[in-house]
């Protein structure tokens, strides 16, 4: 009888160190990816979903999901500049930052995943705002 709570409670804490897996949405990879930063790469276009979410299209056309920190994009407008700091790195990825300066903010990036174009730039796109 005791062996059924110690096994449960140790599932629950294997349970929290594991890893969050990404949250399938339409169009969108489960996997994590990083995007080329140096040379003919970068960030081509920006595009916000909902909340904390911006769309970003790099130089060779691929579109990509970028979740930043909780609240951080909240007053952020589509005409706002958004600039891209890789650090030292020659990729955008999860150790970057975003910073918008006519909100005096630097934002945390979540999670970098492929993605078909959102809507406002493919009618027919699957994917959501979310």
């Amino acid at each position: 009888m005791m062996r059924t709570p110690m096994l449960v409670g140790a599932a629950v804490a294997a349970m929290a160190v594991m890893p969050a897996t990404a949250q399938s949405l339409p169009g969108v990879s489960d996997t994590e990816t990083t995007i080329a930063y140096a040379g003919n790469g970068g960030i081509g276009q920006i595009v916000k979903g909902h909340g904390d979410v911006l769309f970003v299209r790099d130089r060779a056309d691929k579109w990509y999901r970028v979740q930043t920190n909780s609240g951080c994009l909240r007053q952020y407008r589509d005409s706002m500049t958004v600039i891209v700091d890789t650090g030292n790195n020659a990729r955008f990825d999860k150790f970057s930052h975003l910073r918008i300066p006519q909100l005096a903010i630097t934002c945390g990036v979540d999670s970098i995943r492929a993605s078909a174009a959102p809507p406002q730039v493919d009618s027919n796109s699957i994917v959501t705002l979310d």
